[in-house]
């Protein structure tokens, strides 16, 4: 065994085979992992989460990265992780040789048309492209998928009791984006939507090695909310989520203004991901294939603008 193979069988658990459902082929899929070696040093053993919560997820670290990622310099990093996360560059708004960083590859837009919008207003759409588990009714003040710890909304919403009742009861779909993924994230509906409040926090991981350590991943990292006041689907909370790697949470729309089901509302800096969309009880109802993945805790990897769930019978729709 060569040395680098005796460090990697050191440093934590095997490899795990993480297994998602791609909703376009119809079938389990294995994910690529960007830097799972490092996932397994952080989160493999519980010395390692130890060490990782009390120093790697703190903000200015992430930050550190974020600024040498704006670089030019990181440009050369962008081939690399092209090839290894099997990146589609046609749909890529600019060729290669256009983008200035590694940061500006990562939050790269894509070509007009490459996510297109279903015109049934009845529609919910996916915010970005990603791995997606959904929960029809939320347990009582939490929710959970079994492989998680319990995530409590007084905790996720910045112990705001107000959101807390308007949501307990409701549904909400988890969007976890992998660094291959197209990272800028959009609105689900059209509505009014609201100025952005930041929660400050750490950066763990939101990679399946951190989730299923049982931390409470999302009540503790840096997120953001938004409240998006729709017509026929009542108030939509939007969240993201910060993560290892990710120095900023950038926010490109205009708040107070009507905003169109799939505008752009921001985008992540390097690093995985995570939003989430809460909506009011009896609202909706989600696919049913999404349901009946995430109730065997499969996520279903979607694409921004793909339909996932569906305006309830007796709610209107204009």
């Amino acid at each position: 065994m060569d040395r680098s193979k005796k460090l990697r069988s050191r440093i934590g658990p095997k490899k795990k085979k993480i297994e998602v459902f791609c909703r376009e082929r119809e079938e389990l899929i294995e994910e690529i992992v960007f830097g799972e070696d490092l996932m397994r040093l952080c989160y493999g053993t519980k010395l390692g989460v130890r060490l990782t919560s009390k120093f790697f997820t703190k903000r200015w670290i992430s930050r550190a990265y974020g600024v040498y990622n704006d670089t030019r310099i990181s440009k050369r990093k962008i081939n690399d992780f092209v090839t290894k996360l099997q990146i589609d560059l046609d749909e890529c708004e600019k060729p290669l040789a256009d983008y200035r960083s590694f940061n500006d590859f990562f939050a790269r837009r894509l070509k007009p048309d490459t996510r297109p919008i279903p015109d049934d207003p009845r529609k919910l759409i996916s915010s970005g492209d990603g791995r997606l588990l959904v929960f029809p009714s939320i347990d009582e003040k939490s929710l959970s998928n079994v492989k998680w710890a319990p995530v409590y909304l007084m905790e996720l919403f910045n112990r705001d009791n107000a959101l807390v009742e308007r949501y307990r009861g409701g549904s909400c779909a988890v969007l976890r984006l992998c660094p291959s993924d197209y990272h800028r994230f959009h609105f689900p509906l059209s509505g009014k939507a609201l100025p952005t409040k930041t929660v400050p926090g750490l950066l763990h991981s939101v990679s399946p090695y951190a989730l299923e350590q049982k931390i409470s991943v999302y009540a503790l990292n840096k997120r953001t909310i938004c409240s998006l006041e729709t017509k026929d689907f009542g108030e939509v909370l939007l969240m993201e989520i910060g993560a290892l790697g990710v120095g900023s949470i950038i926010q490109t729309y205009e708040p107070g203004t009507q905003v169109s089901r799939g505008d752009e509302k921001g985008y992540f800096k390097f690093g995985g991901s995570t939003t989430i969309c809460f909506l009011e009880s009896g609202k909706i109802a989600f696919d049913e294939d999404l349901v009946k993945n995430s109730a065997a805790g499969l996520e279903t990897v979607v694409k921004m603008g793909e339909s996932i769930a569906t305006l309830s019978d007796g709610e209107a729709a204009s």
